[in-house]
């Protein structure tokens, strides 16, 4: 497609999105009022099912009567209904048929299958949707260029279920409509089939190569920083090879602009890029440095909060924050520090408070627990804008000290900031043996000891939690143990992959429950194989 046949389609998606962006503004200025129809619809839509019968939908009167009738769940407790929609039967959760489902990508438990239904396909489009509208309007250079969506090798064939449901989708362009998905697919610069590559290398090859060859790429949508900063540090390794892969004009290009900037950069291979949306806070703050040196002139925006099982909120220009996604799914909010309390709707949330979502969606989790922790930092009209930081559960717990991510994460931040770096990678886990405790395993160019003096500022920082001292008091965990690695984010990603998982949504955290890892660090001594 040529620059000005590209352009004017991409301008007819942008105008064709206008209403998705009029719908979510006028849900934002009246958000209590938007949010009390998209549950009355929901409710009402699903009252013949199974679960609707169950819990009297019919009778259901207002947000009251929804609350005494539905009880606040956790996936565990939906699994029953899954498991026989996934055999066959109809009309269990939703009156809709369940189109795919699509496994879950957190690092803290074991996959999970999450139905997804067209209304919850719809529902992620009213968010996604005005995102892209508020990008082609912001940045209208995007408009006469191409993108790269997240695709990632097959960490498993793909499969369906006993009763003949699909699961997964295989890149992230699946979670638009129709329309949206056929402009997309011939905007990318790599091609879905690249997600059915098994081989890790080969993979990341094909899709170095394929971006490479993309002078006109202008939007990089990515999940996890370090997915991207692993597809640089290979463009990086590889370079006089993929160089020699490419048409010569467009070699040639390439060389004349690291002549001239000196050194490899984003903007060196792409001079047209215009955004890189990923994740950017909570546990993936502390990637961003790796992704600024990459990119030192690209806009870099969050990604706000979409979990598989729905959307909670979407980043806007210009705005600090990513706004609550009050056109999609019915939103309550459990506050953290009060966990006991009756939940908010999105309209009450307090600037500064911490919460944590529970969604009500067209794909059949009704007051699902989402576990995530957002804080309230404004408001763009009347809706909130809120900020990533962590997750609930995520707690390990040796012998009784309870550390949480959000916790670990604090102690790594405080650290990191009082030890000299640069660090490129910290993470803690607990380790194998010999004794009981933590490794803390680090990343570095210094060629010195600082680990060891980082390790004794988060061993303080975790002393200042009740829990944690006791515990060490008495002598139930040693203190926390620095070890150096190589390539650590490569280590993270080689084990999601070999556990089936899809390596571009990896989410950073500064603590791992697992043990094992030392076999899959590289260590400063050689050690570690990086496999299974």
């Amino acid at each position: 497609m040529n620059r000005l046949l590209l352009g004017a389609v991409q301008t007819g998606y942008a105008a064709s999105l206008l209403p998705a962006w009029r719908r979510f503004a006028a849900a934002a200025t009246r958000p209590h009022d938007a949010q009390l129809r998209k549950l009355r619809r929901i409710l009402e839509e699903n009252a013949s099912t199974s679960f609707g019968r169950e819990h009297r939908f019919d009778r259901v009167a207002g947000l009251e009567s929804f609350r005494a009738a539905v009880p606040i769940a956790r996936f565990d407790d939906f699994a029953p209904q899954i498991e026989r929609i996934a055999c066959g039967e109809s009309a269990v959760l939703t009156r809709a048929p369940v189109r795919v489902f699509e496994r879950t990508s957190g690092s803290t438990s074991a996959n999970k299958l999450v139905p997804f239904t067209d209304g919850l396909f719809r529902e992620i489009a009213a968010a996604t949707h005005p995102w892209l509208f508020d990008l082609f309007r912001g940045i209208p250079s995007l408009r006469s260029t191409r993108s790269y969506w997240s695709i990632s090798p097959a960490g498993r064939d793909r499969a369906r279920t006993s009763g003949g449901i699909p699961i997964g989708v295989e890149d992230d362009t699946e979670y638009f409509g129709a329309i949206a998905r056929w402009i997309l697919s011939g905007t990318l610069v790599v091609r879905p089939s690249v997600a059915r590559i098994r081989n890790l290398d080969r993979w990341r090859w094909e899709t170095c190569r394929s971006l490479m060859l993309a002078e006109d790429l202008g939007l990089i949508s990515v999940w996890s920083p370090t997915f991207l900063s692993l597809l640089m540090e290979a463009i990086e390794r590889e370079l006089e090879d993929l160089l020699s892969s490419l048409p010569e004009e467009r070699a040639t290009r390439i060389r004349a602009a690291l002549d001239r900037e000196g050194m490899l950069t984003g903007e060196v291979i792409w001079p047209r890029l215009g955004l890189v949306s990923c994740w950017s806070d909570g546990p993936s703050r502390g990637f961003l440095p790796a992704i600024e040196r990459w990119f030192p002139r690209t806009q870099i925006q969050p990604k706000g909060l979409l979990a598989t099982e729905g959307v909670v909120s979407f980043p806007l220009l210009g705005e600090q924050g990513s706004v609550l996604a009050v056109a999609s799914h019915f939103l309550e909010f459990v506050e953290v520090d009060s966990p006991g309390r009756t939940p908010l709707l999105a309209h009450e949330l307090r600037e500064g408070a911490a919460y944590s979502p529970v969604l009500t969606t067209s794909g059949g989790l009704y007051r699902y627990h989402l576990q995530d922790v957002v804080r309230c930092v404004g408001r763009w009209h009347a809706a909130p804008l809120v900020r990533f930081e962590g997750r609930l559960d995520c707690v390990s717990d040796l012998a009784g000290e309870k550390l949480d991510a959000r916790v670990v994460g604090k102690a790594l931040e405080a650290a990191l900031s009082q030890t000299p770096g640069p660090w490129v990678f910290a993470m803690i886990a607990p380790k194998s043996g010999p004794g009981i405790g933590y490794r803390l395993y680090v990343e570095s160019p210094r060629d010195d000891a600082s680990e060891g003096l980082l390790a004794e500022q988060v061993e303080r920082e975790l002393c200042a939690g009740a829990h944690y001292a006791y515990c060490r008091k008495l002598g139930q965990l040693e203190a926390v143990e620095a070890v150096r690695v190589f390539d650590g984010a490569g280590a993270i990603e080689r084990r999601r992959a070999a556990e089936g998982g899809k390596v571009g949504d990896v989410k950073p955290s500064p603590l791992d429950r697992r043990m094992g890892w030392e076999r899959w660090f590289t260590t400063a001594r050689g050690e570690g194989r990086g496999e299974g």
